[in-house]
């Protein structure tokens, strides 16, 4: 009998929070302790209000880029993220 989808290793958590005004993207690795910032799509720290703490940052795996280096490395990168699957079409992935 095959595994169980909960008995599957996962590569890797993410988690959204809300701490000093801002809404927090944040990601942890198979196999890593901490969370660290990261979205590849927008930036990894949004904040909520003009009173925010904290400033839109763009983070790729807890390192820092101002908005336009992040916006050249998504510019320069191929294919889909790692942790997404092309679906043939008229199929999807999601449960």
């Amino acid at each position: 009998m095959g595994k169980k989808y909960s008995d599957k290793v996962k590569l890797f958590e993410e988690k959204v929070i809300k701490y000093g005004g801002a809404r927090h993207y944040l990601i942890k690795m198979e196999g890593e302790d901490y969370f660290k910032h990261h979205r590849y799509d927008e930036p990894a720290i949004v904040p909520l209000s003009r009173k925010s703490e904290f400033k839109k940052g763009w983070y790729l795996s807890g390192i820092p880029y101002d908005e336009e280096t992040f916006k050249d490395i998504m510019r320069e990168r191929e294919g889909l993220p790692w942790y997404k699957q092309s679906a043939p079409k008229g199929e999807t992935y999601r449960n």
